[in-house]
């Protein structure tokens, strides 16, 4: 029998010495350079204070019995003790309805012998043990919202003790035999009750993931295979991966991950602009297939508020069950933060360099008396923070969510959605000069003048989400989901631009003279999307297999304009003078090169089947078939080009076990991508798709009783048929015949000590044109790195004494040349510098505390470098200067401390 348990500074920097660019950096950073910014600190004061009367007034209190943390508030609890997918390793054999009541509970983490004794006084349980049962015995502690039964289980985790309820408020404890645990969904042999957590859930209906590590990844995979049993490189970047790094942008979150890379700089970062294994997998004007939002299809033309994601996992190598159209590279899915089962709210006051100012309120709440409904609300503002002058910021962010158990349990309704609001503006970088070196120029130059100029950014989006999931007799599951969102933007840019007509563009001279490009687009996106899949277990042979089967259908639309005025009256990028003053909206689509609208249509059928024939052999196959309806109308010429496209793609692959923990794996899988995007050729026939195939083989590693999972692999993929704008007809299309990418990827995430939280990864790439008919062959591709990137990042938190919950930390990010073509010139390319740039995080985070703060500094040694790679004429974006952000959050509800940190 299984009883399932439901989880819920102003002035240039060259020419100076180190110390003196740190410390006017610092002085910048912090603002003590221009004074106080009175209006923004009394601006958010009344903010805070209106977070603080929502939060307060929250229905959600009127529930007390449960936790009022929010989940991870828990500062000592070892993450394996709550990961997804995890079997609780001690015997269960408790009376119907005893150790079912949940309550608060705050247990020491050190010797098991205290720790037992407290959960005592605390849950009135009554123990029975032999003293020198937990002699010497070590705990990690609690704190939280617990039934006795998660309680016990948690504080016994790696003891080897076991527990049975003799009577409803009666246990007795015992040695019991070495655990028979398997990790992932198969069978768990014990001779009584396992008490087993949801992990076969789609990714919205997971609980969160404490700490740096996680099992699942069931968004992308549509499976309920653990991690290390998948046949492919899969990486999550968690909450508390975002939270201790600062990560404000997608591209911050995805250094820590192998295999990802940014791309050319545009919009402040909030575009869908990354390499995934030396391909780019999105570009900043967007695409279809490139990224999921709870494993349905985005636009990726702008990344949403931070503050809305749980989690980003990044599936590497392309695969057919995910959606069919998709880059080689892989496909990223954006985990959103969903209703949890304990009330909690939280207020967050940021504020730190370059005028950044952001408010937070996040609070989540369950009906008195009904448990079954789940409502959160996440309220997000933000101002500042680009190091670039005359950059502007001013965002807002609204997000609610529903969630409804339905049909005794067996179903589960999510509702989602929100608007997110920018008006603001954006830069675009600079481009290279004659010499092969970017200009030595102040990264905070805004070269055209910016938002002074007529400069400006704004975007409006909406998002609405309905998922839901139900478990029927028999391991028989099914999931339906449907989406509607749509995207409005509007970018006028001013910035540095190498140019002469005629020969495409040039990097500017050595004595700084170039054009001020103007860069008009308007792009409005509307995506209809749906999807139904069933998946059973089944039992063959003695051993558990799974197989999944659905169908997906989506309707993709853009509405694009894009104006360019390439030569207005040069300036020097060493002393500009910033006198051009950007023209009206309506002049410039009046004078629009390119206004398009291209539709697609997609439907398709797939299959998964996981067969394990041997007791350490997982098969995974998978196959799918797609029907593309494509539509491209330029709405200057009027043509209109019409195309359908049938596709077939599949997967194999195999992970065996060679010791407990160590999986070994590999595998082939085909994507394709349509470029519907793209300008038609110029016969008028639309473009195919890309095609690519990816061959992969690696190791997987869980160790430390599941604490830490390191993961290698070893790729080669091939992608066909790419788009290129053709150089002999301005607005149409040709395709480069193949580009190959190989490399090798590391990455190591968990918490190996209590306290302490690692995470590393590293890429080594290799990526080339193989095949060309333009001159291209054997050429690396625009805007990918040759050569390494990764990052080492680590945390510790103190566990025990009065400075019980100071914690510490940093890394380094790091990364090689990037090899720039340049067309026009005798060099083969163009490279930046490699650099390492240093970051560090300190932080006060105490159990039951109502408040914690941490303090983050990004880039702490003040290294210059590129951080975004373009093309030798422009779009080559500096990474920001030595940049101080602090963060005080608040919670609301009852028993919690106010006391200042050195009271205990």
């Amino acid at each position: 029998m299984k009883l399932k348990k439901r989880k819920r500074g102003e002035g240039k920097t060259h020419g100076r010495a180190a110390v003196d660019r740190v410390h006017t950096g610092v002085l910048k950073a912090v603002g003590w350079t221009n004074g106080c910014p009175r209006h923004r600190i009394v601006w958010s004061f009344i903010m805070g204070l209106s977070s603080l009367a929502v939060s307060t007034y929250h229905p959600a209190f009127a529930q007390t019995k449960q936790s009022s943390l929010q989940p991870g508030h828990n500062r000592k609890q070892d993450p394996a003790l709550t990961i997804p997918g995890r079997y609780h390793p001690m015997l269960v054999a408790r009376q119907e309805g005893s150790g079912s009541t949940r309550q608060s509970l705050t247990i020491t983490a050190g010797n098991l012998q205290t720790a037992l004794l407290e959960l005592s006084q605390q849950s009135g349980v009554e123990l029975l043990y032999p003293s020198d049962l937990v002699a010497g015995l070590q705990t990690q502690g609690l704190d939280g919202s617990y039934t006795p039964d998660e309680a016990l289980g948690r504080l016994l985790q790696g003891t080897g003790l076991q527990y049975r309820f003799s009577d409803t408020n009666v246990v007795t404890l015992f040695k019991g035999e070495k655990d028979k645990v398997k990790k992932g969904p198969k069978a768990v042999l014990v001779p009584e009750i396992v008490v087993k957590d949801v992990v076969d859930k789609p990714a919205p209906f997971l609980p969160p993931v404490d700490g740096y590590k996680a099992d699942k990844a069931t968004g992308l995979t549509r499976t309920p295979l653990a991690i290390e049993e998948t046949p492919s490189s899969v990486g999550v970047v968690t909450r508390d991966v975002i939270k201790d790094t600062f990560s404000r942008s997608q591209g911050d979150a995805f250094e820590n991950v192998s295999g990802v890379s940014r791309n050319s700089t545009s919009r402040l970062g909030r575009s869908e602009s990354f390499n995934i294994r030396g391909f780019q997998t999105n570009f900043r004007f967007g695409s279809f297939g490139a990224l999921r939002s709870n494993g349905l299809p985005l636009d990726t033309s702008w990344a949403p508020d931070w503050a809305l994601v749980e989690r980003y996992e990044i599936i590497k190598g392309p695969s057919s069950i995910v959606g069919g159209a998709s880059s080689p590279g892989g496909v990223v899915n954006r985990v959103t933060k969903t209703p949890q089962d304990s009330n909690f709210a939280h207020s967050d006051f940021q504020a730190g360099s370059y005028d950044f100012y952001r408010g937070v309120i996040d609070a989540n709440g369950v009906l008195p008396s009904h448990e079954n409904v789940r409502g959160r609300m996440i309220f997000a503002v933000e101002e500042g923070g680009n190091f670039v002058d005359n950059v502007d910021v001013r965002q807002y962010t609204i997000a609610p969510s529903l969630e409804f158990d339905l049909f005794k349990g067996a179903g589960t309704l999510l509702l989602t959605g929100h608007y997110q609001n920018f008006d603001g503006s954006s830069y675009r970088g600079v481009p290279f000069m004659e010499n092969g070196k970017i200009p030595d120029i102040s990264r905070e130059e805004n070269f055209g003048g910016g938002s002074d100029n007529g400069a400006k950014t704004t975007f409006e989006g909406q998002n609405y989400e309905a998922h839901y999931f139900h478990e029927f007799i028999n391991d028989l599951k099914l999931s339906l989901k449907g989406k509607y969102s749509k995207s409005d933007i509007l970018d006028k840019t001013i910035y540095p631009y190498g140019y002469s007509y005629g020969n495409g563009g040039t990097p500017i001279p050595v004595t700084g003279t170039a054009y001020q490009q103007l860069s008009f687009e308007r792009n409005d996106w509307n995506t209809w999307a749906g999807e139904v899949f069933v998946s059973k277990g089944f039992e063959w042979l003695g051993r558990e297999h799974e197989i999944v089967v659905g169908a997906d259908r989506r309707n993709q639309e853009l509405k694009a304009v894009r104006s360019f005025a390439y030569q207005y009256p040069p300036d020097n990028i060493f002393d500009p003078a910033n006198t051009f003053k950007a023209p009206s909206d309506e002049f410039l689509e009046s004078t629009a090169f390119n206004s398009r609208r291209a539709t697609l249509k997609q439907t398709g059928v797939y299959g998964q089947l996981v067969v394990r024939p041997l007791p350490k052999l997982t098969l995974v196959g998978a196959f799918r078939n797609d029907w593309l309806d494509e539509k491209y109308h330029n709405r200057i010429s009027g043509a209109k080009n019409d195309g359908d496209v049938s596709k077939s793609t599949g997967r194999v692959g195999a992970t065996y076990e060679l010791f407990p923990g160590i999986h070994v794996y590999g595998g082939w899988s085909q994507s394709f991508q349509s470029n519907v995007l793209s300008p038609p050729q110029v016969n008028g026939d639309l473009l195919p798709p890309s095609t690519g195939d990816n061959y992969e083989i690696g190791a997987k590693w869980d160790l430390l009783d599941g604490r830490m999972l390191i993961t290698t692999a070893l790729y080669r993929s091939y992608r066909k048929n790419i788009p290129s704008a053709d150089p002999a007809n301005q607005g149409f299309s040709i395709l480069i015949g193949e580009q190959r990418s190989q490399g090798l990827e590391f990455d190591i995430t968990g918490r190996p000590l209590p306290g302490l939280n690692v995470l590393g990864a590293f890429t080594y790439y290799d990526a080339e044109i193989t095949k060309d008919d333009t001159g291209l062959e054997g050429t690396t591709p625009l805007g990918i790195p040759r050569g390494y990137i990764g990052r080492v990042f680590a945390t510790y938190e103190l566990q025990s004494g009065p400075l019980q919950g100071f914690g510490f930390g940093g890394g380094v990010a790091f990364q090689g040349p990037y090899e720039v073509q340049n067309f026009n010139a005798q060099q083969p390319f163009f490279r930046t510098d490699p650099y390492q740039r240093v970051d560090a995080v300190v932080f006060y985070r105490p159990p039951k505390k109502a408040y914690d703060f941490t303090i983050n500094v990004r880039n702490l040694l003040n290294q210059t470098y590129i951080e975004s790679p373009g093309f030798d004429y422009a779009f080559n974006g500096f990474g920001a200067p030595v940049s101080v952000f602090g963060t005080l959050r608040v919670y609301f509800g009852p028993g919690l401390d106010w006391s200042p940190p050195w009271v205990k």
